[in-house]
């Protein structure tokens, strides 16, 4: 009787562990996700245009156009006295659909005593949002402290402004 019931256990335990194998069967299945993921920005910050100004005194504008990369501009001033000057308004746009945040402005320009360079109306962290343009200026200017003729190593200048723009992360919705 004692095995009887040691078959019937053992029976009953089999039956246990079988129930349970077909119901892990059953519930352990695998799930599989699939999915697609298009981006649909555009990143175009570049120099719209460049207009010389009004001249002061002698000087003359000779050439402003922006470059074949449309992120360079060259402009060539004719400056005859001291206290000649002329201003360019350089516009920059954003034709992408992200914001960009002006990160650096490297300004240098090969040495002349006679010949000053000075920009206003924008600086670092300046936010351009998508869509939109800004301006800002350039001036060219004969010193006014040129008391003498200059060499002809003082009478030519280079101005080299590079405006470095990268993905503005802190306006909302990015």
């Amino acid at each position: 009787m004692e095995t009887k019931h040691k078959n019937l256990l053992i029976g009953g335990l089999l039956a246990i562990v079988l129930v349970m194998a077909v119901g892990y069967a059953a519930f352990a299945t695998q799930l599989n996700i699939n999915g697609t993921a298009n981006i649909t920005s555009k990143w175009d910050v570049h120099i719209k245009s460049i207009t010389a100004g009004t001249p002061v005194g002698t000087a003359s504008n000779k050439s402003a156009t922006v470059g074949t990369d449309k992120l360079s501009a060259t402009f060539e001033t004719d400056l005859v006295a001291p206290g000649d000057s002329l201003t360019y308004t350089i516009e920059v746009e954003n034709g992408g659909t992200l914001p960009a945040k002006l990160s650096a402005i490297t300004f240098e320009q090969t040495e002349s005593n006679a010949i000053a360079y000075s920009y206003a109306g924008i600086q670092q962290n300046d936010v351009l949002a998508a869509g939109a343009t800004t301006t800002f200026t350039v001036t060219v200017k004969y010193n006014d402290t040129v008391t003498s003729q200059p060499t002809d190593a003082d009478k030519t200048s280079t101005l080299d402004m590079q405006l470095s723009y990268v993905q503005d992360t802190t306006t909302s919705g990015n």
